[in-house]
């Protein structure tokens, strides 16, 4: 699945696909489209590096101090009852805001530091990551690859319409020029007045 002779380019993709998202996994999709990588192995990275992304993220919300310092801004309103209230929330309705937040694609980060800070358990929040970031990399994996060959076909296409356009233009060429050359050389108005006597 995953060649030998590119595993430093799945690795990079992994790396691309967990700190970019969408746009590098349409890349590695190109990139197998154009024979360079292997699909599946694609696919399979594009999943691990989105299951990565999110789990970094909710580490980040889990590790950090952030409801310290929110419990120092009494002055925005963010009182200690609030942010229990705001973190039962979460808790309960793990798996709402993460299909919400994973559909719209707006606010996904946020979303995801929020899980953390709630210290939400993994269990309630890591399987529907696991199958959005799977039908995330289902989706644009073969998008970006049907892409990619059907733009390599279009391509193809204009090489032929180029070509032709050459060939056309130098038969043009050679045309035109025998003709223009013919009118103003006059030995070949001597010729034809000698021929026709």
């Amino acid at each position: 699945m995953i060649d030998s002779n590119h595993f430093a380019y799945y690795i990079l993709l992994l790396a691309l696909v967990a700190f970019e998202g969408e746009f590098a996994m349409l890349a590695g999709a190109g990139a197998a489209a154009s024979g360079f990588l292997n699909p599946w192995g694609v696919l399979l990275v594009s999943s691990l590096g989105n299951i990565v992304s999110d789990t970094l993220w909710v580490a980040l919300g889990y590790y950090s101090r952030i409801e310290t310092l929110l419990g120092r801004m009494t002055w925005l309103g963010i009182t200690p009852q609030r942010l229990e209230t705001l973190k039962d929330f979460i808790r309960r309705d793990v798996v709402k805001l993460l299909v919400i937040a994973k559909v719209t694609n707006w606010m996904t980060i946020p979303a995801l530091i929020a899980i953390g800070a709630a210290r939400t358990a993994w269990r309630r929040w890591f399987p529907v990551v696991l199958l959005s970031d799977i039908i995330i990399a289902v989706i644009m994996v073969p998008l970006g690859y049907y892409a990619t060959f059907s733009l390599l076909q279009i391509q193809k296409g204009t090489g032929y319409i180029a070509l032709g356009a050459t060939l056309l233009l130098a038969l043009f060429a050679v045309f035109y020029g025998r003709r223009r050359l013919s009118r103003k050389n006059p030995l070949a108005e001597e010729n034809k007045d000698t021929l026709s006597s």
